[in-house]
């Protein structure tokens, strides 16, 4: 039976705060969606007033006292707090629970219970971009398998449904102790799952680690924009295939019509199908091209938050960089593959509205 001392579940969420384009009100509207997953008890002027006080922010704390105590039970064995910050076009949440007495791994009940409880403190929402759990617990020296079976454990009472738990996380030292990394990304958000473990070997290298929160939440941020990115590439790359199967239609509605004598009106009829689809189709491929863009800025910014973090930790071996190659070789790849795939639609879309109105002028 192993000892864990002063064990701390905290829970980085992110919501879009602007999105391009967006009017006055959808803003406005996300950022009412935000202040919903903050206590009642909200000072919404003031939060409005800092929130508005800068164009684009790099880092801005949102309460005028920082942070912002947890709603607990009475006699409750732990504390926490919440700390909402923008970062930019982005909101990010910081919310923290601790316990005070040192829980077992005999049965990880309590850290399910600590789960659900700060979730009850958001209301039960998610982020809008994703979200990051990460525990933390000060343990004493153990070989490395058996920090990984606990590792274990503690993700599936974490994420109890999780697929692929047969399968160890990436492994790094940080600060003298273990950090493991679960994440799994499926098509639908509210069902990915990103999970960091960390086992600090003293109470020093855990203070220490905790100096690390506002880089987490940088880098975090930048992670899940990538996602969030891919998964609207998805989105966009099914409806221009819905799209190209009409500028197919419309290609072979031509050659039955174009002989003559000329089928007027049914070439006027392909003429307004394809006038319809034009704009949709425009708008969607260069949204795809935006998405693209998306990952490349926030993949160099994730791969320079994550040197800045290795620097500050003063370990190399601080890995978190496989996600960074996955999406370089894999998901930013299909997202420019898929553009590229796509591309040549809209210009025979456009050929063939300008090859009808030829015919039509001739005739």
């Amino acid at each position: 039976m192993t000892k864990l001392i002063y064990p701390t579940l905290d829970l980085f969420i992110y919501d879009l705060r602007e999105g391009f384009g967006q009017t006055t009100q959808e803003i406005e509207h996300n950022r009412q969606q935000f202040m919903q997953k903050l206590p009642d008890t909200l000072d919404q002027t003031a939060f409005i007033q800092r929130d508005e006080k800068s164009f684009e922010p790099e880092y801005v704390e949102l309460l005028d006292k920082r942070i912002e105590p947890l709603r607990l039970p009475e006699n409750y064995p732990g504390d926490g707090y919440y700390y909402p910050v923008r970062l930019s076009d982005t909101y990010g949440l910081l919310l923290d629970g601790s316990l005070k007495e040192t829980q077992f791994d005999d049965d990880l009940t309590w850290l399910k219970d600590l789960h659900a409880l700060l979730k009850t403190q958001i209301k039960n929402q998610t982020g809008t971009l994703g979200q990051t759990w990460l525990f933390s617990a000060q343990l004493p020296y153990l070989p490395l398998d058996q920090y990984k079976t606990l590792a274990k454990r503690c993700y599936q009472a974490l994420i109890p449904d999780a697929l692929n738990t047969d399968t160890y996380p990436e492994h790094s030292d940080f600060l003298g102790g273990n950090l493991f990394e679960f994440w799994r990304y499926t098509g639908v958000a509210t069902e990915n799952h990103h999970i960091l473990i960390i086992f600090y070997p003293d109470e020093r290298a855990a203070k220490k680690g905790a100096l690390f929160y506002p880089g987490w939440l940088r880098l975090w941020m930048y992670r899940h924009k990538m996602m969030w990115a891919y998964q609207q590439s998805r989105l966009l790359k099914k409806r221009l295939k819905e799209k190209a199967i009409e500028i197919q239609s419309c290609h072979q509605a031509i050659s039955q019509h174009s002989t003559l004598p000329l089928d007027l009106k049914a070439l006027q009829k392909t003429l307004y199908t394809a006038w319809e689809v034009l704009p949709r189709y425009t708008t969607d491929l260069s949204g795809l091209d935006d998405q693209t863009r998306t990952i490349e800025i926030n993949l160099d910014n994730y791969d320079k938050r994550l040197n800045t973090l290795r620097k500050k930790a003063q370990q190399e071996s601080l890995k978190l960089d496989q996600f960074s190659e996955l999406v370089r070789n894999k998901y930013l790849r299909q997202v420019q593959k898929d553009h590229a795939n796509l591309s040549p639609s809209l210009k025979l879309l456009e050929n063939l509205i300008g090859y009808i109105q030829t015919m039509v002028a001739i005739e």
